[in-house]
């Protein structure tokens, strides 16, 4: 969606066949200090706040699982100008903007390529081991009421 709206969108992950997925919705590699990072996968907090440019803005998603605390090098962050704001939950409007793109713009996009065998609900122990091996998908579809 930010890339459709004229944003540049830089992905850094280790992996590089998610690296390439991101590609077919308009992102790039990481090439300069990003003006906003959002870190989704609450595993590297210290990297998005040391990489993020002066009078940049981390936005943490990920980061909804205990884990170990990060280090905050407080005087880097105020003299770089930097914002940090957590997100953790989506209101009813932003659902209904992002089904609104899926139905519409969001069309041109691969989204399903995204989700592997589709299963059952009553087969989710067997759907999230899958979803754990390497190579999984990147999520998986459950069919509640099957």
């Amino acid at each position: 969606m930010a890339a459709e709206q004229g944003a540049t969108v830089e992905v850094l992950d280790p992996n590089v066949d998610r690296r390439a997925f991101a590609g077919l919705f308009g992102a790039t590699a990481l090439d300069r200090d990003p003006d906003v990072v959002i870190e989704a996968s609450g595993h590297a907090v210290r990297q998005a706040l040391d990489g993020v440019a002066v009078g940049g803005t981390v936005v943490l998603v990920g980061s909804v699982f205990p884990a170990e605390p990060v280090p905050l090098d407080a005087e880097s962050i105020v003299r770089r100008l930097v914002t940090v704001a957590g997100i953790h939950n989506y209101t009813g409007t932003d659902l209904a903007e992002a089904v609104a793109f899926l139905a519409g713009r969001g069309r041109a996009y691969p989204f399903g390529d995204a989700v592997g065998a589709v299963r059952s609900l009553l087969d989710v122990d067997a759907a999230l081991v899958e979803a754990a091996a390497p190579g999984a998908p990147l999520r998986v579809g459950l069919v509640p009421g099957h």
